[in-house]
């Protein structure tokens, strides 16, 4: 009982220290996700014109920009100009970030000293933080959702099909906590705040232009079958459906990498 209550305050003293982050990042993607619906007038208005400029690219430049998509409707246009790369970016530079900082952060600090003191087990540790981290992604999922629809409403776009929408958003949080987990797995390997920003940064731009590039140039399906993009996939999830496998998968792969960050926890010892 001592131990639930221990860890379930590292899980609400996480979330505190994530606070302001929280509001403003949900904020963001709110506002951001409203003005995106209120747009979608205008780009049906110039479709023709727009068509015309995106064919004129060049499929390797097109390719780079979202990929060829029909844009006249708002999940087509969300799926190639928000879902495929933009918001995806920012969720995952969030998830690195805070992963990175969740052990590392304290570390730092010196303050995680202090909380391993404490008669609750390492892997406890983690997993709280971690647990904490998940609650984050799933109150900023669900402000970028509620910002699509209150967009919709206020332009009274009936066409969009939220259960898309909504498919779309829920997608982004398998890969988001993903590319969190591997932050947080290096950054409990070792004390080293470079690698467990920088690898998972390095991973995310190397596998998101293979992905990008796949269809229109000679790489592997195989190299692009290692990629976490693949699996990911967000413009199929919002027009079709997500893939259940691929976001299986990278929270197979996210679960894995969490325990690898406890055991790492458990097997070193802690910078003071």
């Amino acid at each position: 009982m001592v131990n639930a209550a221990m860890v379930n305050g590292i899980f609400l003293k996480t979330l505190r220290d994530m606070r302001t982050a929280v509001f403003w990042s949900a904020l963001g993607l709110f506002a951001m996700s409203l003005y995106l619906v209120t747009f979608f007038p205008s780009i049906e208005e110039n479709y023709a014109t727009l068509t015309e400029i995106f064919e004129r690219m060049g499929p390797t430049i097109t390719a780079l920009t979202g990929g060829e998509m029909d844009i006249s409707t708002v999940e087509g246009f969300l799926a190639t100009k928000v879902f495929s790369l933009t918001y995806p970016v920012i969720l995952i530079a969030f998830g690195i970030a805070f992963g990175a900082g969740l052990v590392g952060g304290e570390e730092e600090s010196g303050t995680l000293d202090v909380l391993l003191a404490t008669p609750v087990a390492r892997w406890r540790v983690v997993l709280a933080k971690f647990a904490a981290l998940v609650a984050f992604v799933a109150i900023v999922l669900a402000a970028t959702f509620l910002g699509f629809v209150a967009g919709a409403k206020l332009v009274d776009l009936e066409t969009m099909r939220t259960g898309r929408i909504l498919a779309g958003v829920i997608n982004l949080g398998p890969l988001t906590l993903f590319f969190a987990a591997l932050a947080l797995a290096l950054s409990c390997w070792r004390n080293a705040r470079g690698p467990a920003l920088g690898v998972p940064v390095a991973l995310a731009a190397g596998s998101w232009l293979i992905h990008a590039l796949a269809g229109v140039s000679d790489i592997p399906a195989w190299l692009h079958k290692l990629t976490p993009w693949y699996y990911y996939d967000g413009q199929r999830a919002l027009l079709h459906g997500p893939r259940p496998g691929g976001m299986l998968l990278l929270l197979a792969l996210a679960a894995v990498l969490v325990a690898v960050a406890a055991w790492s926890l458990e097997h070193r010892d802690v910078g003071v």
